[in-house]
């Protein structure tokens, strides 16, 4: 189903019920761009990831978002799917809302474009949105507003330069109450003169005029009216006042949506939802802290249950028999044995179907993604014995992938966990080195040969990360001697300490909100990578054999709105594309 301004508040109050009624909600965003800030490294942290994700992402824009609520039915033994797709766009409906600034990737818009997305419908038609701090700041305006008319302000001087206009503005309102016309329109009022206007009409017609101010193809007007009986103009004040309600809904827009989401506490399904969770956060409620682990508790906090199918497809039980989890290819999958996707009931004029491919459409990729999981979560029932035909949404054997999510990007992490523990891997075997601008991938490559193949993941010019493929070579490495000029190899472990130092001064600096300009100065407040104990939690070691490093304590939600509110022989050396984000 498409949403736009025009019938977004009657499916957010048709939603109330369902969301209320519903099993699991998929989920998918499209955007104005990707990434405009320094590549992901593929032994950054994931802090430092996502240091980078906030500076070169959080930019851009949702223009989409896709939500699909699947309810199951169990006298019936099967699920029943609605689909909604939002076009969400940040006009400002009032003088008074933000207006937003943002920007776009040129080979993003493309990409939208090649796939029939609606731009005119977006720039028309899009929902607008809030944050809860604009939210709150708006709603200031318009109680300043409502005050202003009850109580007269201050007085005012006349400049010399204004007061022939404002007694040509005078002398008109003196012939429209002396004649039989219903308003008198004042263009070309900018806000000093419409001060001054009413504050005349106080004085001169004390009770005898109604001035609002109201925008045209010309610019700002004032509308000049008689004033009613005491009874016509509390009821014209009532409706002045709905009418601001009514403005204030709309300027919230989508954000309602999002936090009726928020609160309903379901499961939320993506597929490699990272930077749709992120785009949501800003957008819809606060600015991404700083802190990684301020992020990971706050994404928690509004969002309890998350599932990434992704996660999935990486587990033991599926990696053998999915060979591709790109979107598309992975319901290719699923929908052949040993995999099934059982037939499911859509509400009529309120769903997709999977004969008609609408791929890159939020609403569509939303209502796929659900499929997916449903046929995921089935087959695991038939690892069990007794094997179960059916695993909903609340079974225990989707808790391992709970609240985890993928990050593509780096080499050797498999995710991030929401609830507080990332895996650790070693990375002994990865160093740091510096080397002349002059050199190639070969010279690399050809330098480190003794010790095996390499995988070369450039920083800048002169730096890189060279993981070793033989990771037994690292002690030898340690103590080779390259004698080579202007050529410098240090241990990760060691690069990160003064990665941090570096970060801990700037801090201490009052540099906080500094550009980040590469991967080598960016680099998280407490590393994960450096085995410690963090906030009295040691670390651990999962089913899997992954070193487990705690987070901080999470926050309430009122706590971290709050906070972020007032912070405001390979090679890897390539830009995000979509196939990263939508696979």
């Amino acid at each position: 189903m498409e949403v736009t301004r025009e019938n977004f508040q009657r499916v957010l109050e048709d939603l109330n019920e369902v969301l209320q009624n519903a099993s699991f909600l998929a989920i998918d965003g499209e955007f104005t761009g990707l990434n405009s800030g320094p590549d992901a490294s593929a032994f950054d942290t994931p802090s430092q990831y996502y240091a980078k994700l906030r500076s070169g992402s959080m930019d851009f824009l949702l223009v989409q978002f896709g939500l699909s609520v699947f309810t199951f039915n169990k006298d019936e033994n099967k699920y029943l799917q609605r689909s909604y797709n939002f076009y969400v766009f940040p006009r400002p409906l009032n003088r008074a809302a933000p207006d937003c600034r943002f920007m776009c990737q040129a080979s993003c818009m493309s990409f939208l474009a090649d796939r029939g997305f609606d731009f005119n419908k977006l720039f028309h038609k899009g929902i607008p949105y809030l944050t809860s701090a604009e939210e709150e700041k708006l709603g200031k305006k318009i109680e300043e507003r409502q005050k202003a008319r009850e109580d007269a302000p201050d007085l005012i001087p006349i400049p010399e330069d204004d007061r022939l206009q404002i007694e040509e503005i005078c002398s008109r309102i003196d012939d429209f109450l002396n004649s039989e016309a219903q308003e008198l329109i004042i263009d070309r009022c900018n806000a000093f003169i419409r001060r001054i206007i009413h504050q005349e009409a106080r004085m001169r017609w004390p009770n005898q005029l109604r001035l609002e101010g109201k925008t045209d193809s010309g610019g700002q007007c004032l509308v000049v009216q008689r004033m009613g009986t005491k009874e016509e103009e509390e009821k014209k004040e009532a409706e002045r006042r709905e009418k601001e309600k009514i403005e204030m809904q709309e300027a919230v827009g989508l954000s309602a949506l999002l936090r009726k989401i928020a609160d309903s506490g379901k499961l939320i399904v993506g597929h490699n939802m990272l930077l749709d969770l992120c785009h949501i956060v800003h957008q819809f409620f606060t600015p991404l802290p700083e802190s990684y682990y301020e992020f990971k508790s706050l994404v928690h906090c509004l969002f309890p249950k998350l599932l990434d199918t992704k996660i999935m497809c990486q587990s033991s039980q599926f990696r053998e028999s999915i060979p591709c989890s790109i979107l598309n290819a992975l319901h290719e999958t699923v929908s052949k044995p040993p995999y099934c996707i059982p037939e499911i009931d859509a509400v009529p004029d309120q769903s997709y179907s999977s004969l008609v491919d609408k791929s890159h459409e939020a609403g569509y990729d939303a209502y796929i993604t659900g499929l997916c999981f449903i046929s995921l979560s089935n087959y695991l029932g038939t690892l069990q014995k007794p094997e179960s035909s059916v695993v909903l949404p609340n079974s225990p054997l989707l808790n391992p992938f709970m609240n985890k999510l993928l990050i593509t990007r780096l080499k050797d992490f498999p995710y991030i966990d929401l609830k507080g523990q990332d895996p650790n891997p070693s990375r002994d075997h990865v160093f740091h080195i510096t080397f002349p601008k002059e050199w190639k991938l070969s010279d690399i490559s050809q330098l480190f040969s003794p010790f095996g193949s390499v995988h070369v993941s450039w920083l800048s010019d002169t730096t890189a990360y060279v993981g070793l493929n033989r990771r037994d070579q690292a002690n030898a490495v340690k103590k080779h001697n390259f004698g080579i000029p202007n050529f410098r190899l240090q241990k990760y472990a060691e690069h990160q300490l003064l990665l941090e130092s570096k970060n801990s001064s700037l801090v201490q600096h009052g540099d906080r909100k500094r550009k980040l300009s590469s991967s080598d100065n960016t680099s998280p407040t407490k590393d994960p990578q450096k085995p410690q104990v963090q906030n009295g939690a040691e670390e651990s070691v999962d089913d899997e054999g992954w070193v487990m490093a705690s987070g901080k304590r999470r926050r309430n939600r009122k706590e971290l709105s709050a906070h972020s509110a007032g912070n405001s022989g390979t090679v890897q050396k390539k830009p995000f594309n979509e196939l990263d984000r939508w696979g």
